[in-house]
Formats: C-alpha cells, sequence, structure tokens
C-alpha cells in the first residue's frame, strides 16, 4: 500500500514555492506515495499547480488564535491515518496538529529557514540537523532539498528545482494573443516585468525611474518588447515606469488581467522575467522562466529565485540580509535600495541572457 505524506507550510506564496524544492526528494524515494498539502486556504488552488502534490487541504489560518480549529483539523488528520508529516515552517499549531493527530513520524526541516526549533522539537520524532551547511551561501530552496535528502541520507548533491503542473492549451492560447499583440521585430526577445510587492515594504521595489531607464537599456540593446504584470493594486507605479521610459510602443500592461493559471503559461511563453523581491520570482522560475530578481534589503544568495537559470541584482552593502532587515520601515540611510544602480542590474540582465543563448 501506498504512503500517505502530509506536508504543512502555513506560509506566503512565494515561500511555498521555495519549501515546493523537498516535493522532488519526496517523490525520488516514495515514488508512489500520495502526498497531501496543507495551507492557508487563500492560496489552495495556488498550491494545487505544484507538481509533487496530490491533494491540498485549506487551512483558515488565524494568527495568535484558532485553538479550537487546531483540535479539529487534527482529528481530520487523525481519520486520514498519514504514514509520515513533514514541516516546512513549524509554527506551534501545525506542531501540535500533528502530534495530536497521532501521525507516527513526524519530522519538521525548519533549519532551512535559518534557525533552530525551540520546544516544539520535542514533538517531532525527527529534527533534521544542517549542520555544516552555509546557509548564507544557498538559496532557501537549495537548504529545503539538502535538509529532505539529509531526512532520506540521500547523497546526491544535484538541485532539482520545483516544478509547477503543466499548463492547459486555453491559457497558453490567452496569453500567445498577449504576446502576439506587443510590438517587436521576429526574434526579439518579450521579457515579463513584475514592479511591485503585495506588502508594505518599500525597499523592495526599487526606483521606478531606474525600472524607467533599465527597460530603455533593454530595449535599446536587444530590441526586446515588454509584458507588465501585477495585480490591480500596482497599475499606478507600472503606468508610472511605462510612461517614464523612450520606449513605450514596447510594452503592454496586463495589471490586473491574468489570474494565476495564465500568469504561469505567460512565464513559459516570455524569454525572461525582471522582477522585485516578490513571490512572482518563485513562481516564474517553477514555471521553468529565467528570473532576474532585483534584491534589495534581503539576502541575496537566499532569496534567488528557484528556477535553473535564475539570478540576483544587488548592491550587497555590508547590512544586507540583516535580521531580514526588520528596521526597514524606519532605516534612514537606505543604501540597499540606493546602492543599487542601473548598470549593476543590467550587468546581471545581460548574464542570464548570455546563459539563456548557450
Amino acid at each position: 500500500m501506498a504512503y500517505k505524506i502530509f506536508v504543512d507550510g502555513i506560509m506566503h506564496l512565494g515561500d511555498i514555492m521555495i519549501a515546493a524544492s523537498v516535493f522532488p526528494v519526496l517523490k525520488k524515494h516514495h515514488p508512489d506515495a500520495e502526498i497531501t498539502f496543507l495551507t492557508q486556504a487563500p492560496l489552495a488552488s495556488a498550491a494545487e499547480l505544484i507538481d509533487g502534490i496530490d491533494r491540498v487541504i485549506p487551512y483558515e489560518y488565524k494568527s495568535g488564535g484558532g485553538v479550537l480549529g487546531v483540535w479539529q483539523m487534527a482529528q481530520r488528520l487523525r481519520r486520514e491515518k498519514f504514514d509520515i508529516g513533514i514541516s516546512v515552517d513549524p509554527r506551534e499549531r501545525v506542531t501540535l496538529m500533528k502530534w495530536l493527530a497521532g501521525i507516527p513520524i513526524r519530522v519538521t526541516v525548519e533549519e532551512a529557514l535559518g534557525w533552530k526549533l525551540g520546544w516544539e522539537r520535542h514533538f517531532y520524532t525527527t529534527d533534521v540537523s544542517l549542520d555544516g551547511w552555509d546557509y548564507f551561501s544557498h538559496r532557501r530552496s537549495e537548504s529545503f532539498q539538502e535538509a529532505m535528502r539529509r531526512y532520506f541520507h540521500d547523497d546526491d548533491k544535484t538541485f532539482y528545482p520545483p516544478r509547477l503542473k503543466p499548463t492547459a492549451e486555453k491559457d497558453f492560447a490567452t496569453v500567445d494573443k498577449i504576446i502576439g499583440s506587443v510590438t517587436r521585430k521576429k526574434n526579439e526577445p518579450v521579457i515579463a516585468l513584475c514592479i511591485q510587492t503585495t506588502g508594505d515594504n518599500r525597499l523592495k521595489e526599487w526606483r521606478a525611474e531606474r525600472y524607467s531607464a533599465l527597460c530603455d537599456k533593454i530595449a535599446d540593446e536587444y530590441g526586446a518588447a515588454f509584458v507588465m504584470t501585477g495585480i490591480e493594486a500596482h497599475r499606478e507605479r507600472a503606468e508610472e515606469i511605462i510612461n517614464g521610459t523612450h520606449c513605450k510602443d514596447k510594452f503592454i500592461n496586463v495589471i490586473g488581467k491574468t489570474p494565476l493559471k495564465e500568469l504561469i503559461a505567460l512565464f513559459r511563453r516570455v524569454d525572461a522575467l525582471v522582477t522585485c523581491d516578490t513571490g512572482t520570482a518563485h513562481i516564474a522560475g517553477a514555471a521553468g522562466c529565467p528570473v532576474l530578481t532585483i534584491c534589495t534589503s534581503a539576502w541575496p544568495d537566499v532569496y534567488r529565485a528557484c528556477g535553473e537559470n535564475c539570478r540576483v541584482a544587488s548592491a550587497r552593502v555590508p547590512c544586507t540580509g540583516r535580521s531580514n532587515c526588520r528596521i526597514m520601515k524606519t532605516c534612514q540611510k537606505n543604501d540597499c535600495y540606493d546602492k543599487l544602480t542601473v548598470d549593476m542590474v543590467m550587468r546581471e540582465f545581460d548574464a542570464m541572457m548570455r546563459n539563456i543563448e548557450k
């Protein structure tokens, strides 16, 4: 009888895509296993698109509360009779949930997040150690995969990026019309852009005028056209960037017009994505799209997108990545933001395009 494996990740969408690097290892060692993933209810439909997940359980997550919900979910998991429970982000509620459910093997790989568990480790049968692993010189997706390999005593060092499930032809047809409407010559690249995060971290977003200058450089040197992506709240900033360029005719703006499945199809059709440090980078990487992440305050080597041809541009100032830059809202220096120049980003873009051409 096939193993039943339960994995929980009460995380943001980008973090889920990073943590999805555990699934290639799980499928390697338990190819016939049924893998069930628990995540926040609003992200359930997105999690269903990750290759390796057979079933998703939506969880109505409420920070700082929901004790009754933990008990009810534990009882549901008990009825499911899972063989293994794995936490990629072992918060208190999911730790207790698996223990109360009586899942016999309970594994946590939290060291892939860069820290060690406290009292929660006593509720796991295995707390995977990453001793000797240089967390800050590897992508977080690589750290998750290494932790999963150590659990299975797997010495393979090849990194297998997480993947998304195949795209439907109707979604490809929709984005083919979008790309077909972009002004460009034959064989000139199409570059997708994501220029804003969904949170309030202003330092992640780089300056609008620098995005405009970058697009002009890319258009001049590569003849590229651009597809501007994002949610409706990003429209004002997107229009500011487009209006600040000398190549407005090379843009098509699909802000607020691409549901997630169509966005993934778009990433599978364009030549590359240039994005700020947000979940879109990791979605595109998992879709197989080359990604250049403009990384300001966060540690660039840790948060580089998880695909095979993904690069990151960062000023790498001395305070980059310190404590996830928790003082970013009050920081008066803004060096990580200000010192990342257009030329620095363009160098990384050129390197990415050279790799694509190989």
